[in-house]
């Protein structure tokens, strides 16, 4: 499987391992089986530090996997010690033995894509260029403008956005139909999205209704995503757990995808050169606001030498 494709059909988010059926991972293996389930995304770290889980990571990894599972892990990063997160990662997919990774990154990340940029360097240095490395963040990207999604994208192999629309208090149509149009404005194809769902309650927030839960399964399906996934395994209760493995994926009236081989690097490469002309438009942004700051400097000298004068 190609590490594009390593989301594939329905994955679960998992946080606090103990809360999982009490950390009895044939429960839980037993549970995603049953809810049809391709994987778990399993929380390794936070930052730069371990995430305390009750047991070593890859013992977690080696469990679910010896169960027919995939493993991915994941972490919330800052980008306060971006060497020291990566280095955790690092270790995470080696040592770990982790099938895939996801950086969750979110607002510490604004306004600075040199560390974003740093961070996916030292990464990919780490775990090869075909690894299957994604990252997870704001699904509404008009509202985040300042997030260096480009950053992200020349280096993972897709995203998983939140779109949580219980928490927005927004129709599920409207999150996603907002979330595909602005990936679409920088350039992230659909097949490249793989949409988490909130699958939670949390104080003011309600649980998203079975019927939505799936009618998000069936959108997102429909257009063009090969995969979705659940926050999270601790926060869903039976009525959650029952619409997700009512939830056949793949879903009836997903897009034809048998794609040549020509036809699929074409595709690649169409989506790369995309995010080289973002790049160079950021780039030209940029120089045309050094030549602006520029000439203002000019004129500020020079009507200096004219009052000398």
């Amino acid at each position: 499987m190609g590490s594009e494709r390593m989301f594939d059909g329905k994955w679960v988010w998992i946080w606090n391992w103990r809360r999982c059926d009490g950390g009895d991972a044939a429960r839980v293996a037993q549970r995603l089986k049953t809810a049809g389930c391709a994987g778990a995304l399993v929380k390794a770290h936070d930052g730069p530090h371990w995430f305390d889980q009750g047991r070593p990571w890859r013992e977690i990894c080696r469990a679910l996997k010896s169960f027919g599972l995939r493993v991915a892990g994941w972490a919330y990063l800052y980008g306060h010690d971006w060497q020291g997160e990566a280095q955790r990662a690092i270790e995470t997919i080696h040592y770990g033995e982790a099938d895939a990774y996801v950086m969750d990154v979110e607002s510490e990340f604004k306004g600075r894509p040199d560390v974003a940029e740093a961070l996916c360097q030292r990464l990919r240095q780490g775990v090869g260029q075909g690894f299957p490395l994604f990252y997870s963040t704001f699904a509404i990207a008009r509202y985040h403008q300042q997030f260096p999604y480009a950053a992200f994208e020349r280096h993972c192999s897709g995203t998983l956005p939140q779109v949580y629309w219980n928490a927005f208090r927004w129709p599920v149509d409207q999150a996603l139909g907002w979330t595909y149009e602005d990936y679409a404005s920088l350039g992230i194809a659909a097949d490249r999205i793989f949409p988490v769902a909130g699958a939670y309650a949390q104080g003011f927030i309600a649980y998203p209704s079975a019927e939505e839960l799936q009618h998000f399964v069936q959108s997102v399906g429909e257009r063009g995503s090969k995969g979705v996934s659940y926050w999270s395994y601790e926060h869903m209760d039976e009525v959650r757990w029952q619409a997700l493995a009512a939830s056949p994926w793949p879903v009836e009236g997903m897009p034809w995808t048998g794609w040549t081989e020509e036809t699929e690097e074409l595709r690649q490469e169409i989506a790369r050169l995309r995010r080289e002309n973002q790049e160079l438009s950021r780039q030209n942004a940029e120089f045309a606001g050094r030549i602006g700051r520029g000439i203002e400097l000019g004129r500020d000298m020079l009507a200096v030498l004219q009052g000398e004068a």
